[in-house]
Order: C-alpha cells, then sequence, then structure tokens
C-alpha cells in the first residue's frame, strides 16, 4: 500500500461520512483563514522502517481539522474517530493504531496513526533440476 492510495482513502471516507461537509487537503498554514468552513486532512509523516532483511513497518500520522473554530458541532470527535478508526483501502480494511482528538490554537483536530507490517516477496526462485551425468571415456593422446 503505497502513501498515497492512503490519503485518498481517508479522503474518500470523510466524504462517505460527511456528505454535506466540504472536504479538502490542507494547505498552507495550520491556521484557517476566518470564515471557511468544512474539514481539511493532511499527511504529517510517512516513514518506512526494516525489521528485518524481508519486513518492514509503514508508518504514517494524519491531521484532521475542523476549521470553523465557533461552531463544532458536539458529535464531531465521535463522528471522526468512528469514521477514522477502520478505513478501505483498496478492498483491505486498515485500522488506526492510534487517534487523539486536541485543540490547538482555538482549532480542533484529530491526529490519526496507521501502522502496517508488510513483507517483500521476492521472486520465485528456479527450482532445482536433475543433473544428468553420463560416463565417458577419456582417450589418452601423444604428443
Amino acid at each position: 500500500m503505497t502513501t498515497n492510495q492512503l490519503t485518498k482513502a481517508i479522503a474518500n471516507t470523510l466524504t462517505h461520512y460527511f456528505p454535506n461537509i466540504p472536504i479538502s487537503p490542507a494547505i498552507g498554514s495550520t491556521s484557517p483563514a476566518p470564515g471557511i468552513k468544512g474539514i481539511t486532512y493532511r499527511l504529517l509523516s510517512a516513514q518506512l522502517t526494516r525489521e528485518r532483511n524481508d519486513r518492514f513497518v509503514q508508518s504514517h500520522a494524519f491531521e484532521i481539522r475542523w476549521l470553523d473554530p465557533n461552531d463544532i458541532p458536539i458529535t464531531l470527535s465521535d463522528e471522526l474517530f468512528e469514521a477514522l478508526e477502520t478505513i478501505n483501502v483498496e478492498g483491505t480494511p486498515y485500522r488506526a493504531t492510534e487517534m487523539r482528538w486536541e485543540t490547538e490554537n482555538d482549532t480542533p483536530r484529530m491526529l490519526v496513526y496507521y501502522t502496517m507490517r508488510t513483507t517483500k516477496v521476492s521472486g520465485s526462485a528456479a527450482t532445482m533440476q536433475q543433473l544428468e551425468q553420463r560416463p565417458t571415456a577419456l582417450k589418452a593422446t601423444r604428443e
């Protein structure tokens, strides 16, 4: 799974759970312009760590922001938890490993972390083939 696939899945999930609210990727400053309403999302970090030779851990942290600090729905945090706890990435469900609701500069935001373990699949090696051995006669030659 790629970071773009995960980001797209988050956008699709938010659009599905909040059909009447504008959903958009965050651009520029973390403080929204006055009068703008809706939800923004952005990738805070993506990390790939090798555990073993063929095993990796992918970690992604996302920030989801409600843009109007003067009109925060009472159930917003619960609805975001429900929407983002398990997301569907191209037919595969992924569960958040950590979710936090907090306020920064009077703007509420949710931090969501997804961690996946992946295994590198190596190409199939050629199977051993049977070695055929035939007796041969060596001829001595004189010079």
